[in-house]
């Protein structure tokens, strides 16, 4: 959930020229820059039918280390494996309260290796489930002191990284303690740690709780040992690189302008929110009040060549920031044709392509896009 662009496909880009770039991004840059769009060409994914097409909830995805499709489904508590072209092949887990078997499932991360990483409540444990991709078996779960990891990622070798949010009552004011590590299968001890901080925890607030739960932080993990970090916030927009030994390497910040939600998003945050807190198994949902303006930034991705992918937290189009190892910004990536649930489209990226889903589809049942990047609109 990859350094360096191809210079032959930069020198095309750049010769071309593109379409208009996103409205908030630098005007100093405008007009230097390419746009470059993404352009669905397949999907999996029905309303109805065969019920391995049939999306519940779909809460992951990632290639698998052989280029197949693997799509987290929290109302199925599995991973289902698919084909690059959407050939359904196998499952991994299943609802169940014994050995290996799963319930409230929310977040996947898959490694260089192979390993598979799902956080949530499943045999008989609340924190990490690891599986073997390649046959199924489950490997073993491993639990969490506080509420189960969130934002997992799959990194080099059998690595995965996630982030964790534990209480600390040893005062007055309870402090939630965040931190955000690199940890190998089977570990219970993290090898490296990029952050750590400590928040009030506010009761009364119930969205930003949630929201610094399920997000708080958008991560991305390469191949090469490397970890990139944003923080979800309406005020800074900034990447934060660390290398294969957790020193900082390097800050990325873009001029991104903060986006007021219409009426209509901010019901729509309510839902999704809502749905996930009830994932969670929270018996009663509090009344949620999301912040009126959109997060700066929303999604961090790095693709097969090292590119990192900055998605554009106020954009109702999905749109992206681009920037090579160096920190160059060197295009933009637009989702072409508008598509009406595009402020909800999540997304996943590496060497094998691009898949993305909507939370709150507009069709009203979900599917997941594979996507291509064309230099000119369709």
């Amino acid at each position: 959930m990859k350094l360096i662009t191809g210079l032959i496909m930069v020198a095309l880009l750049i010769s071309c020229g593109g379409g208009e770039p996103a409205e908030d991004t630098p005007v100093e840059t405008a007009q230097e820059v390419p746009v470059v769009y993404l352009v669905p060409v397949d999907s999996i994914g029905i309303e109805m039918g065969e019920t391995a097409y049939v999306m519940g909830a779909i809460e992951g995805l990632a290639y698998g280390p052989d280029g197949n499709i693997a799509i987290l489904d929290c109302a199925m508590a599995s991973v289902r494996v698919y084909s690059p072209e959407g050939e359904y092949l196998r499952q991994i887990g299943r609802r169940g309260n014994g050995p290996g078997e799963l319930q409230s499932i929310a977040f996947l991360g898959i490694s260089e290796d192979g390993f598979v990483y799902l956080t949530g409540d499943g045999a008989e444990v609340l924190g990490v489930h690891q599986f073997d991709y390649y046959t199924g078996e489950w490997l073993g779960s491993l639990s969490s002191l506080g509420t189960p990891p969130t934002c997992i990622e799959g990194a080099e070798d059998s690595f995965y990284v996630r982030k964790d949010i534990n209480f600390d009552v040893s005062s007055d004011e309870p402090q939630l303690l965040i931190s955000i590590s690199k940890y190998a299968c089977g570990a219970e001890e993290p090898i490296v740690t990029y952050v750590e901080e400590t928040t009030p925890f506010n009761p009364v607030d119930m969205a930003s709780m949630a929201e610094l739960f399920w997000y708080g932080y958008d991560i991305a993990a390469d191949f090469s040992g490397n970890v990139y970090i944003a923080q979800r916030s309406t005020d800074e927009a900034e990447v934060v690189i660390y290398d294969s030994d957790g020193t900082e390497a390097g800050r990325i910040e873009l001029d991104l302008e903060p986006v007021l939600r219409t009426e209509e998003e901010i019901e729509m945050e309510k839902l999704i929110l809502t749905a996930k807190m009830s994932i969670m198994e929270m018996d009663q949902v509090p009344p949620l009040d999301p912040d009126p303006y959109k997060p700066l930034i929303k999604g961090l991705e790095v693709d097969g060549e090292g590119n990192i992918w900055v998605q554009h937290g106020g954009a109702s189009v999905p749109k992206f920031s681009v920037f090579n190892s160096s920190g160059e910004l060197i295009y933009y990536a637009e989702v072409a044709g508008n598509p009406p649930d595009g402020n909800s489209w999540r997304f996943y990226i590496d060497a094998n392509g691009i898949l993305a889903y909507a939370e709150d589809p507009a069709e009203g049942y979900q599917r997941v896009y594979m996507l291509e990047m064309e230099r000119e609109a369709p």
